[in-house]
């Protein structure tokens, strides 16, 4: 089973939108998509895809927590923190997704080509 595939585990925090009356909860059942990757035969090159997509995300979220840190500062609203940090991770996750499945998409192609 490949870790990323554990990712699929956040999943059930979407539950909570049951439980609490949140609607916001409930998109972490797109984490369950993960759990597909547990069926993936694992190899180098794709734990190395993994690896890259999850630097980029790490530094963009980085760069926009910053940005957010520095617009609360600025805007004066305390309000905006959850908002902006949810936006930041939902971001960030969003970067991750994306960049893997370029990197997917490439190698199906590549294969094809073979």
């Amino acid at each position: 089973m490949n870790m990323i595939s554990l990712m699929g585990l956040i999943g059930f925090l979407g539950f909570l939108g049951f439980y609490t009356g949140d609607y916001g909860y409930f998109g972490f059942f797109g984490f369950f998509v993960f759990f597909t990757y547990a069926l993936k035969k694992y190899d180098e090159l794709f734990d190395t895809y993994v690896k890259k997509s999850a630097t980029l995300a790490f530094f963009t979220s980085v760069v926009l927590f910053c940005a957010a840190l520095c617009a609360v500062v600025l805007l004066g609203d305390p309000a905006l923190i959850p908002v902006l940090f949810t936006l930041v991770f939902v971001v960030s996750i969003i970067v991750f997704i994306l960049r893997l499945t370029i990197y997917e998409m490439a190698e199906n192609i590549r294969a094809r080509e073979e």
